[in-house]
């Protein structure tokens, strides 16, 4: 009998039959074929039927978006380990979202970087130091863009601009010492030449001269427009000049809206960079707001497209082998199509569809045996438990099976798709009082007595495997008739 038609044979079989030809084998080692003798001996209950070698969850894999398979880097039965690049699709379309992703980002970062500038110009900051000789506006005031706010002068360092002989002023160089004298004070003051002018200029009375520009500390009281005269070493000037202030500016609003505070009053010292005043303008800083969530937003958008280049490389999950492939490079992947399967290392098991009559016996942990029988008739055994039982069955026939699997202890010599024997033991009886089921009519046996026979009534316990156990009504030697 060849070994497919062998299995379909056995499959065919009620699982009553594993046990009847086991109870035929031992009444055989009776004294006689009509006999068998009640014996101390094992009853083992089994639950026998064919089963399917399988991979226990292999992973499937599959592209999560759509895509031309660009590359394929395996075959089936290759070996791989997690990681391993498996399929690389084209990402071409995603790549030009990136690129317009990439340029919305940096044109929202332009936009708040200028809104963000516009919300700066609300702070209005002095642009040199001195002391404040006018205040234009007030809390509470609106202004425009370039309205004034406050007049500043720097009284601590004053300017003297007079002419001296031209042949003089050849002498003199900038940062020469300078000795300064007051027509209406009678203080003098020290000072450095700051400018010596280029040309000569025409003076009253048909002079010449040649004007220089003598920077000094004020000493205290000059406010500006004082009288003096000034020596440069031996050299002295040719007339009086008007002292001047160092620097006398005006402030202007750089923004538009509600002056919301303002920290400075007329005679206020105040110093480059010192915050003056600030504006209210909701409209800039709601636009610099919005501008700021524009750019997270682009932000987010490119990061999660970014995120997504990693979809069209498909790597493997795990160590394993590639038991199948239902695609290549140039085939088209489409999301949440399976595209292979990867199976782990020593992942083969067996599944085994059981009745419904047998399956309350059945019970994650049993121990069970797996047998295989080559074409050479061969019988190969593996050691089994039971894994899992199915809590859905399948109905065919009137008859509804459940899926048991199992796992195994050695996997050598098997691959997935064989079928195999399975024998599940369901029970056990050790060294117990037993006799071949078959000698068995409901509770009562026939005994032989002699050249006599009499029926007697028996308590049975667990069957299996030919054989019934015995409780009471028989004891260890006597002879019962079989059918």
């Amino acid at each position: 009998m060849e070994r497919s038609d062998f299995m379909k044979f056995c499959r065919m079989l009620p699982l009553a039959v594993g046990c009847f030809l086991l109870a035929g084998c031992n009444a055989a080692q009776s004294d006689n074929s009509g006999t068998a003798t009640a014996e101390i001996g094992d009853v083992i209950s089994l639950v026998e039927d064919s089963g399917t070698v399988v991979h226990r969850d292999p992973y499937s894999i599959y592209a999560t978006v759509n895509g031309k398979i660009l590359s394929c880097q395996f075959e089936e039965g290759d070996s791989v380990q997690t990681g391993d690049v498996l399929y690389i699709l084209d990402s071409t379309d995603l790549e030009d979202q990136i690129t317009q992703a990439e340029l919305s980002l940096q044109s929202a970062r332009q936009s708040y970087e200028q809104s963000a500038a516009a919300c700066q110009d609300l702070t209005v900051q002095a642009k040199a130091s001195g002391t404040v000789t006018a205040l234009h506006v007030h809390v509470g005031d609106y202004v425009s863009a370039g309205t004034p706010i406050a007049d500043v002068t720097d009284r601590a360092t004053m300017t003297l601009t007079v002419p001296f002989a031209t042949a003089d002023a050849a002498a003199i160089s900038p940062g020469a010492a300078a000795e300064i004298s007051f027509v209406s004070y009678s203080g003098t003051a020290s000072g450095t030449v700051r400018r010596v002018y280029d040309t000569p200029s025409s003076l009253s009375g048909g002079r010449e001269g040649t004007y220089v520009e003598i920077a000094f500390q004020n000493p205290g009281a000059l406010s500006g427009g004082e009288t003096a005269a000034a020596r440069i070493g031996t050299a002295a000037c040719m007339d009086t000049g008007q002292v001047e202030t160092g620097t006398s500016q005006s402030l202007y609003a750089t923004q538009s809206g509600q002056v919301l505070s303002l920290s400075i009053d007329t005679g206020s010292a105040v110093s480059v960079g010192q915050p003056i005043m600030t504006i209210e303008n909701d409209s800039l800083t709601n636009a610099r707001d919005n501008a700021r969530l524009s750019v997270e937003t682009a932000a987010t958008n490119l990061a999660q497209l970014e995120r997504k280049r990693t979809d069209y490389t498909l790597t493997a999950p795990a160590d394993g082998t590639m038991i199948a492939r239902s695609a290549k490079e140039g085939d088209y992947a489409t999301a949440a199509t399976p595209l292979a399967t990867l199976a782990q290392e020593n992942s083969l098991g067996v599944d085994v569809s059981i009745d419904e009559i047998y399956i309350d016996k059945i019970f994650q942990g049993q121990e069970a045996t797996v047998t295989f029988t080559d074409d050479a008739g061969q019988e190969y055994s593996y050691s089994a438990q039971v894994r899992q039982v199915s809590e859905a069955g399948v109905t065919s026939g009137g008859v509804t099976n459940y899926t048991v699997e199992l796992t195994l202890e050695n996997t050598e010599g098997l691959r997935s798709g064989m079928n195999v024997m399975v024998s599940i033991e369901t029970a056990r009886r050790e060294n117990c009082l037993r006799i071949p089921t078959a000698a068995l009519n409901g509770s009562t046996v026939q005994i032989q007595n002699g050249s006599k026979t009499e029926e007697r009534t028996v308590e049975t316990g667990l069957s299996g495997g030919g054989y019934t156990e015995i409780l009471s009504g028989l004891s260890e030697g006597d002879v019962v008739l079989l059918p």
